[in-house]
């Protein structure tokens, strides 16, 4: 995990680290997975795109441009929709236009709160963060090869389908979709969990909602369909069940 800061007062940075140090030793962590940046651009030069695994907390004037961090932050969102995202600000007059610019921000800290209502507030955030990030055995799903490199939590993956494109494939998130180049057999070969349903489709039992055996097609939490073959119906139904009881 990866976690960066972006704030160019150096008082408040030293405060948001020491904050983020304290709740990480909880964790069992250290300052080592944590980088921090006073300039946006040197922020946005170590993102690594397609990792979820990736926290940001990010200042909103910067340098006086008033509105910086948000502008950032839609950046960010577009390299890793996966990302979490929160803002540390002076000004709560700036709390609506998180919301304008919808970048699914986690929560929005003020600067203004008290030293222990400040670290309350980066306590429940990192909490929230690292639970579906496999601190707690989580189940991850990790894809690279010379061409991709996807990290994200398993129960954040709803299904993948082959693309119309040739040698790619889509995944549907629960946040996002995304696009690239692999095969569904190398594919269910990194990840077991996912069960392929057909031959243009691989589905996450946890996000199956209905099965519908007469038309032969699974409802996804998404309110996708996803079509199954007769030769896959009691295997899936098999492992739907086992899902259910887990």
């Amino acid at each position: 995990m990866k976690i960066y800061l972006l704030e160019d007062n150096p008082i408040q940075m030293g405060r948001l680290e020491n904050a983020i140090a304290q709740e990480l030793k909880t964790f069992g962590k250290n300052l080592s997975c944590v980088h921090s940046f006073d300039k946006p651009d040197q922020l946005l030069s170590a993102i690594t795109s397609n990792i979820s695994d990736q926290v940001f907390f990010l200042d909103i004037e910067i340098k006086g441009e008033k509105l910086k961090g948000l502008d950032i932050a839609k950046i960010i969102r577009g390299k890793n929709p996966y990302a979490t995202i929160i803002f540390v600000a002076t000004h709560s007059e700036y709390m609506p236009l998180v919301f304008d610019y919808q970048v699914s921000a986690l929560d929005y800290i003020d600067k203004s709160l008290s030293e222990i209502e400040f670290r309350k507030k980066i306590t429940r955030a990192l909490a929230i963060t690292m639970k579906p990030l496999g601190i707690e055995n989580d189940e991850i799903f990790d894809f690279q090869t010379q061409h991709t490199a996807i990290r994200i939590p398993l129960n954040q993956v709803i299904y993948i389908e082959t693309s119309p494109q040739k040698h790619y494939v889509i995944l549907h998130g629960t946040n996002n979709q995304m696009t690239f180049r692999a095969n569904l057999k190398d594919l269910e070969k990194a990840s077991p969990s996912l069960v392929s349903c057909h031959r243009s489709y691989l589905i996450n039992p946890y996000n199956i909602i209905r099965i519908n055996k007469l038309k032969r097609e699974v409802e996804m939490t998404n309110g996708s369909i996803c079509p199954f073959s007769r030769t896959k119906a009691k295997m899936l139904m098999d492992t739907f069940n086992r899902r259910k009881l887990d």
